[in-house]
């Protein structure tokens, strides 16, 4: 728990200048996330090769390139190039018994690069203040279920998945996180950084990212669990790889970014 805490302190003050800073420098650090969790999920999949590896880094670029310079219009444009790209190959080498690295590959990019490229999306077009929502939903809700599962927790949510939740872990995790998100609500207000309406919608948000960053969580888990291994990576001590640490953002992420889309179109303006 100790080097977990530590890891955490260490990472926060660079996730921060990155959310801070956006640009060019918040891209940058999600490719390299993003890269760094496909090479993981790859490996845990048993398809990583020096190919591949080169495929993320160029195809990861490109993702984030497009996106900064286009926007969320070219989102969707990366992921189905690297599915033709690695059924091409598959075809051009005549092996159709190779059917299975297309299908990880391509999964892979979507379930990844994708969902995470929305932070971007969402820092450029509802600012700062919006990104944040993310990481209290989904980490306010993980140290939320974490003590309450702790103090009352007994029943099992998902036992073959994730032997250690509970049914009251998840209940407390979630109101945590909208609790710390109508707090986060309210601050903003009391500085005129959005109006009382708002204060509302991000409990909300924040309420229902984290039922997401659950979900993201035990999606990961049963992978792991199918895959027959314990951590994604060891990159993060005290965490293991960047997808233990950041499966359930992987959910949480496009799930605001929905939410804010939506809004916008409802209200007519922005968070």
């Amino acid at each position: 728990m100790f080097i977990r805490i530590i890891s955490s302190l260490l990472g926060l003050p660079i996730l921060a200048a990155l959310i801070i800073f956006g640009g060019t420098w918040l891209a940058a650090g999600v490719a390299a996330v993003a890269v760094v969790g496909l090479l993981e999920l790859y490996q845990a999949f048993g398809v990583i090769t020096i190919r591949m590896r080169v495929m993320a880094v160029i195809f990861v670029s490109a993702q984030m390139i497009l996106i900064v310079i286009f926007g969320g219009t070219m989102a969707f444009v990366v992921p189905m190039l690297v599915l033709i790209f690695l059924m091409i190959m598959m075809v051009a080498q005549h092996r159709t018994r190779d059917i299975f690295i297309p299908i990880v590959g391509s999964f892979g990019f979507v379930y990844i690069v994708l969902m995470l490229s929305t932070i971007y999306l969402i820092r450029e077009n509802w600012g700062v203040y919006a990104v944040w929502l993310i990481f209290i939903a989904a980490w306010g809700c993980d140290t939320g279920a974490y003590f309450t599962g702790k103090a009352i927790g007994r029943r099992k949510l998902a036992p073959v998945l994730s032997p250690k939740k509970t049914v009251e872990g998840a209940i407390g995790g979630s109101i945590t996180a909208t609790a710390l998100g109508a707090v986060y609500g309210v601050i903003l207000y009391n500085l005129d950084e959005i109006s009382l309406n708002f204060v509302y919608i991000y409990a909300l948000i924040t309420l229902i990212c984290s039922i997401a960053a659950q979900f993201g969580d035990l999606a990961a888990s049963a992978i792991k669990r199918q895959r027959g291994v314990k951590d994604f990576g060891n990159i993060i001590p005290g965490h293991g790889g960047v997808l233990d640490r950041f499966d359930s953002i992987i959910f949480a992420t496009p799930v605001a970014y929905v939410i804010l889309v939506v809004i916008d179109v409802l209200n007519g303006g922005t968070l």
